[in-house]
């Protein structure tokens, strides 16, 4: 049996230095949905979590393609289907490496029995966030994929809250974001990304505990999520927002006291 035909998910601590790169994403979806905002826990990874389990159903290798399905079980065993969406999303997946040294936001398709499939093409562990609202409770659930390929580790980036990514200036103060264009005027572009003017994801370093973020309000280059982040540490943030179709992510390293 092949190493991946062993993989199966399960609940670590995982240890590491971390990084990233600048990118640029999926296209952006046309969603458009009103949310309500709140204060945001900071999740630990687990696969049970608010009265659910993660259940992994199958591990499928093609090549260098290795897929993994899953699905979510309530306390009494019944299969879990009804995904409401939330956030432009019944499902949200987040995809990152231990060290944090690469970041995919993608929303699998939920088949009629619950259940949907990740596709992973490169080598090595990753750990994935499953974040929903079945029966309009909100779960997230992870699990860690690992083929046992040797990937060394990156270093975290030094935290740099000025960066000029895709032609647009961009300023981190605490939880705040402005954006501008280069030269300083105002940035031509935005667009609403899963009917939010931005999203901030934050996996904190060493245990990669998770949350999901919102703006507070909605102002034309400047998203602002909060005074701070639920709990101590360092992390590795992903700011993502819409610009000419596209969905930018732009990483920060930011330590939280």
């Amino acid at each position: 049996m092949s190493a991946w035909g062993r993989l199966v998910a399960f609940v670590v601590v995982l240890l590491g230095t971390f990084g990233t790169a600048y990118s640029l994403g999926e296209k952006l979806p046309g969603h458009s949905h009103n949310h309500t905002h709140g204060p945001a826990s900071l999740v630990p990874p687990g696969f049970e979590n608010n009265g659910y389990k993660l259940i992994t159903d199958n591990i499928a290798v093609d090549g260098d393609v290795r897929t993994a399905t899953f699905h979510l079980e309530m306390s009494d065993g019944m299969r879990v289907t009804n995904f409401p969406e939330v956030h432009g999303a019944r499902l949200h997946t987040v995809l990152v490496r231990p060290d944090l040294s690469d970041f995919s936001h993608i929303h699998p398709k939920i088949a009629d029995d619950g259940s949907w499939t990740v596709t992973v093409d490169q080598p090595g562990q990753w750990h994935i966030v499953f974040d929903s609202n079945p029966d309009n409770k909100p779960v997230v659930v992870s699990a860690n994929l690992d083929d046992e390929t040797k990937v060394e580790p990156k270093p975290l980036p030094e935290a740099d809250d000025d960066v000029v990514v895709k032609g647009l200036h961009i300023v981190r103060t605490g939880l705040d974001f402005s954006v501008t264009a280069e030269d300083g005027s105002k940035a031509q572009g935005l667009e609403p990304y899963l009917g939010m003017a931005a999203h901030l994801i934050a996996v904190r370093t060493g245990d990669l505990a998770y949350v999901h973020l919102h703006p507070g309000m909605d102002m034309q280059g400047m998203f602002m999520f909060g005074t701070k982040l639920p709990q101590p540490g360092t992390y590795r943030l992903f700011l993502q927002f819409g610009l000419n179709g596209e969905v930018v992510t732009v990483p920060f390293t930011a330590v939280q006291a």
